[in-house]
Order: C-alpha cells, then structure tokens, then sequence
C-alpha cells in the first residue's frame, strides 16, 4: 500500500510539473533544463541526512548530551517540542539543503525570467518528492491517503523558494527595494510551513500525552493544519498560474563582456 501511494503522489506531482512547464511563454524553457532539476531533488535528500546527523552532533554537544526534545506535560512544553523537532529533523535541514542544492541548478541552467526560477526550484522539489516518498512511505490506509492528499508539498516549497528567489534578482537588476526581503522569504517561507506542518502531524507530541484533553487539542490542531495546508496547496498553485504572464515577463538581461579595446593600426 506504501507503494500505491508513493507511486500516486510522484504522478500527480509530475502532472503538476509537466503542466507548470507547458505553460511558460513564449515556449518552455526545453526538456533538458526542465530535467535537471529531478536529479538535484533526490541529491537533496543525501544532503539534509547528512545535515541532519550533523545538526544531531552539534545539538548534542551543547547539551552536553542531554535529551533535546524532552519536555514537560504541559501544553506549552509539548507544542515547544513538537516545534523543536519538526525544525531540526525537517523543516530546517530538509529546506536548507534544497535551497543550497538549488542555488547549484540555477549555475548550470542560467534562468532567463522569474518563472522559470519558480519552475526549476519546483522540479527540485519534485525529486525530492520522489525519493521521499519510496524511502519514507508508511503502510496503512489512513497514510496512503495523507501523502496522496499533501502530494505536492515540497513542489511548493520549492515553489514559493525559487519564486521569491527569481523576484529578489529582478528586484535588484531593476535597481527597486524589496531584494533582501524576498531572500529571507526564499528560505522562511518554507522552512515555517515545513516545520508547523510536522509539528501538528508527524511530530504531534500531544497526540502521545497521557491526559485525553490534550490528546484532543493536539488532533484538532493536527485536522486544522492539514485542511489548511490542503486548501493552500491549490491556491498557491492557481496563483502562480494567474501570474504567469507576469512572472515569464519578468525578464534577466545577460551579463554583456566589456568591449575590447580597439587599437590603431
């Protein structure tokens, strides 16, 4: 069954993908640029375990190798962990290594508009997905139809990455004000929806307390997150399509070589 749904959610992720390419004007970027990306994505995965066990190494080191996520019972403490370890085991090191992996697509492919940073920050997440989702997919109903239902996800935060990436450059080739503000974006954007999402779900410390009360609390914020992620998973997606005219205008001039210098004869 874990199959079924890793095999859903990367189709329905690559139909997205696919979709997303053909609608670039005047003409999509190629094939070829479109699929280098997917091969960054599954790099991203070996990356953030490795800055994981490295994150892991240095948390334990300050602590003097006390438990980082333990916490009291109490509401606060349970929502301070479940915060903690969603950042450190996800939404930090998963989004950071995207993020320097896609910096490393944008040196071969070279992008020539905003959307097509958005796209090729998208097909990162894409890849991600795919071996994300053969490698962690959990058996069960109720699991089969959680990552089918969140199956683009890191799509989009990949896709709200590159985009604000894509803006901060043209922000600063047109010489405007806000470069800055759309590179902190880049990367808290995602990294914020990566670790509240885990936080209220996967790494949901109150659904495990002892009290029913609390246990309680925590599904609520659990189904309240996720209907929420669900409902902004397809609006991001339609506002990007509403801004493709716009973003694919968003054009980068190409660094012109100084002229040489002309001699006399």
């Amino acid at each position: 069954m874990s199959l079924i749904a890793a095999v859903i959610a990367t189709a329905l992720c690559a139909f997205v993908y696919v979709r997303m390419y053909k609608r670039e004007l005047p003409e999509p970027i190629g094939k070829k640029k479109a699929v280098i990306p997917l091969a960054f994505g599954f790099a991203a995965i070996v990356l953030s375990i490795l800055l994981l066990v490295a994150s892991g190494v240095l948390a334990r080191a300050l602590t003097g190798g006390e438990a980082l996520f333990a916490a009291d019972g109490s509401p606060a403490g349970l929502v301070i962990r479940s915060l903690l370890h969603s950042f450190l085991l996800a939404g930090f090191t998963e989004e950071l290594a995207k993020f320097l992996l896609f910096l490393l697509v944008l040196k071969i492919v070279k992008p020539a508009n905003v959307y097509e940073y958005g796209l090729l920050c998208a097909g990162v997440g894409l890849g991600f997905t795919a071996g994300e989702e053969f490698l962690y997919a959990g058996n069960g109903l109720v699991v089969m139809v959680i990552r089918i239902c969140f199956f683009a996800m890191h799509l989009l935060f990949g896709l709200l990455m590159g985009t604000h990436l894509g803006l901060a450059r043209f922000c600063r080739q047109e010489k405007r004000g806000g470069a800055g503000k759309h590179v902190f974006l880049a990367l808290f954007l995602p990294v914020l929806w990566h670790t509240v999402f885990d936080a209220a779900t996967t790494a949901n410390a109150a659904l495990d307390a002892t009290e029913e009360s609390v246990q309680i609390g925590g599904a609520i914020v659990a189904l309240a997150v996720m209907l929420g992620s669900v409902v902004l998973q397809y609006v991001l997606l339609l506002r990007f399509k509403r801004q493709t005219e716009a973003y694919c205008a968003m054009t980068f001039r190409s660094e012109e070589l100084p002229a040489e210098p002309v001699t006399e004869m």
